[in-house]
């Protein structure tokens, strides 16, 4: 049924979707108007999820950028917010009191989670979202190191939620499959889920794999464009500039982040498939409610997963080395030429000259550095040279007369 919606749908119309749902269920919290910590907390980040989807939306509609990895995660967005409020609703028919003194937040449960389990998991496809648009963003223009860094924070702390998240479902399908031989419906649904988790799982380590393979080829070559002029005051031991030394430094980081996560995800794999065989050695008669709940598990499972493969890719991206490469420059004489990063990207340049007089700077600085250097940097006064010494009458009896021949004749010479 996912797979269903989501071929038929756009991101845009999922947006749409997870905009809607949200923003209905943001609505209905707040009118309990309840003061209760986790309450405020829910739906501090219901309005913080409705403004990046605001952002997605802009994107998708302004750019060509392909965010259709986002589906899965937008699509369980939406229907995570239209279940829990199903669940509000359920309890407060249920209240004798007016919504204002609904007191049982505590005994909303959704997927076994209580209200910071919900909170927690829009939290994590939030943060998801954040990292898809960071990533679009970055392809279309510059950006600072220490945005890049923040980015990578982000990055990382947005996988450890997710991976914790996959684990926790991990658990609670273990648990179903630990209960009696009777299975009900939504044991039929889970073990659905569980297949749809395999391949997922599969497709997250042939993207490691691939990642890993064009780290590979990518790092020998990291530094083949940079000049060997460079001064040799800011080399290393290694031969490398502290620039280039950082950027290997973060590819080894991350292909040994890939392998680690490689390794986790073979690993849970086996155990994925050693379920499977357990779920084809019982009954398959489910309830509707076992096959239900089955199902949310297997879509939220995946969700999950594809929100991994963007974190990998977004990470495989902001690791990516920057580089402006300058070829073929060459400066008259008097002139002036200044070629800088002020984001921190690495400059390569190559057969490059100046002719007398020339003021040039190449290499990276601060914006604060560039500003100084620029105020210092102005039009200098250019003296001609004279090119022979000052007449000795020059200037004594005022502005003179050229004498033509016309006016030469009738005029006698003197005698000599």
């Amino acid at each position: 049924m996912a797979d269903q919606l989501i071929g038929a749908s756009g991101v845009l119309q999922l947006t749409l979707f997870a905009f809607k749902s949200t923003t209905v269920l943001y609505q209905l919290v707040e009118s309990f108007r309840s003061n209760q910590r986790t309450v405020r907390e829910l739906k501090e980040e219901l309005k913080a999820f409705t403004d990046v989807l605001q952002s997605l939306q802009e994107t998708s509609v302004s750019t060509d950028v392909d965010l259709s990895a986002l589906k899965l995660p937008l699509l369980r967005c939406g229907k995570a917010c239209k279940d829990f409020e199903a669940v509000i609703l359920k309890c407060t028919a249920h209240s004798n009191g007016p919504r204002t003194s609904f007191r049982d937040w505590a005994k909303l449960k959704y997927l076994g989670d209580d209200i910071a389990g919900f909170k927690n998991m829009l939290a994590s496809y939030k943060s998801t979202i954040s990292i898809a648009l960071g990533d679009a963003n970055m392809r279309m223009a510059a950006i600072t190191v220490n945005v890049l860094n923040e980015y990578k924070e982000m990055i990382s702390n947005t996988t450890a939620d997710l991976e914790e998240r996959l684990q926790s479902i991990d658990n609670k399908l273990r648990m179903i499959s630990t209960q009696g031989t009777e299975i009900s419906s939504e044991d039929t649904d889970e073990r659905q889920q569980i297949q749809e988790e395999r391949n997922s799982t599969q497709h997250c380590l042939d993207i490691c794999t691939k990642v890993l393979i064009q780290i590979d080829q990518v790092q020998p070559n990291a530094f083949i464009n940079l000049s060997s002029t460079l001064n040799p005051t800011v080399t290393t031991l290694s031969g490398l500039t502290s620039a280039q030394q950082l950027t290997a430094t973060a590819f080894r980081a991350c292909k040994e982040k890939l392998t680690d996560t490689t390794t986790h995800l073979e690993r849970q794999l086996r155990d994925i498939n050693n379920r499977l065989k357990q779920f084809s050695l019982r009954p398959t008669n489910l309830s509707s409610d076992q096959a239900d709940e089955q199902e949310i598990l297997e879509e939220e499972r995946d969700a999950i997963k594809q929100s991994l493969n963007i974190c990998t890719e977004a990470s495989g991206q902001a690791n990516q080395e920057q580089t402006n490469v300058y070829e073929d420059i060459s400066l008259v004489d008097d002139s002036q030429q200044v070629i800088i990063s002020t984001i921190g990207a690495l400059i390569a340049a190559r057969r490059v000259s100046a002719g007398s007089r020339s003021f040039q700077v190449f290499g990276q600085m601060s914006d604060e550095s560039f500003q100084n250097l620029t105020s210092r940097i102005g039009p200098e006064k250019v003296v001609e040279p004279q090119s022979r010494a000052d007449p000795e009458f020059e200037g004594r009896y005022g502005t003179g007369v050229k004498l033509s021949g016309q006016n030469l004749k009738g005029v006698k010479t003197p005698p000599k």
